[in-house]
């Protein structure tokens, strides 16, 4: 069955060479379209696709606010937010409202495919260039002596799962890279979220990503 997608912007021209990319793949289709968040909100919750691709700038609401909405609502779909914004705040605020996918729009003709096949598979997507632009700006070349403390309490599967989870390996992956399972993965998750002192969703992603050279 293909993966239905819902795209929302209020640019035509960029809607329609989004559209023209999903056209292309064999096992997606677009099933709906919107100019603005208030329309994509009521075509998400009317027809419930798999995917949303929204840009974070629509009139009325914008593309967090319908994600919001959406989630809050506990309909089953997973939201790609595109964006021109180089902005921690921004990225900070779409992972914390369960965006599973952040593409700029600059890439997004390259990025894509990759981005829709791999939230389908339940992973999150982080363009590239977003992740050396948060890399870059933390303007250093190795842990804060306080992060290094905490790392020192983890265990070395801790060590080695925060790996995984800085190179967006989801729980049912590393539980198949360690042999242990999805559960017991998820344990040590909140383990290394509590020693890092970590709260809220995505909260442990977010820190493992800023870090992820480094670790």
């Amino acid at each position: 069955m293909k993966c239905k997608i819902v795209i929302a912007d209020d640019h035509p021209i960029f809607r329609m060479g989004i559209k023209e990319i999903i056209t292309g793949m064999a096992d997606a289709v677009v099933s709906g379209e919107a100019s603005d968040g208030l329309d994509a909100y009521k075509l998400i919750v009317s027809t419930i696709p798999e995917i949303a691709i929204l840009d974070v700038d629509m009139p009325i609401l914008t593309g967090l606010d319908v994600c919001r909405k959406v989630l809050a609502e506990k309909h089953f779909t997973r939201f790609i937010i595109l964006t021109m914004h180089k902005d921690r705040h921004f990225f900070e605020d779409a992972m914390n409202n369960g965006v599973d996918g952040y593409l700029l729009k600059d890439n997004a003709v390259d990025e894509l495919v990759k981005c829709i096949e791999s939230v389908r598979q339940g992973r999150k997507y982080v363009s590239p260039q977003i992740e050396k632009f948060l890399i870059d700006h933390q303007a250093m070349n190795q842990l804060p002596a306080k992060v290094q403390e905490m790392y020192a309490t983890l265990t070395p599967t801790e060590k080695v799962i925060l790996k995984l989870i800085a190179r967006n390996k989801t729980s049912h992956d590393i539980a198949e890279n360690l042999f242990i399972s999805a559960n017991t993965v998820d344990n040590h998750r909140a383990n290394i979220a509590r020693k890092f002192k970590l709260e809220g969703k995505n909260s442990l992603m977010k820190f493992a990503l800023a870090y992820k050279e480094l670790l």
